[in-house]
Order: structure tokens, then sequence, then C-alpha cells
């Protein structure tokens, strides 16, 4: 019987989430968010691209 990982469903369904409200903006939103982000200003920007480790699996 197969257990339910918790953590594994909520970062899944953060990162669609994420990715929903990314679709929205542009690339000038994203930086201007990172900016927002950085303080004080000697911080560099935080800007982050989210990415999926691995390549796809290939079924046969």
């Amino acid at each position: 019987m197969a257990t339910v990982n918790r953590a594994k469903e909520s970062l899944r369904k953060e990162q669609q989430e994420q990715k929903q409200a990314s679709r929205g903006k542009g690339r000038d939103a994203d930086l201007h968010e990172a900016l927002k982000g950085t303080f004080p200003a000697s911080d560099p920007v935080a800007s982050q691209t989210a990415t999926k480790p691995g390549a796809k699996k290939r079924t046969h």
C-alpha cells in the first residue's frame, strides 16, 4: 500500500500555483518582484527561476 507524501504534494501544489501566477506576468514583472525583495541595495538581486532536476523518464 502506497503512502501519501504530504510534503511532495504540498510542493507540487505550490509550484503549480507559482507557475500559473507567473504566466500572467512578463519578464519585467519578475525582475521587479526580485528587486523589491532585495534589501539592502548592496545585496544581489533575488530572482530565481524554477527548475526541475533530471530528464523526463522514457517509457518503451
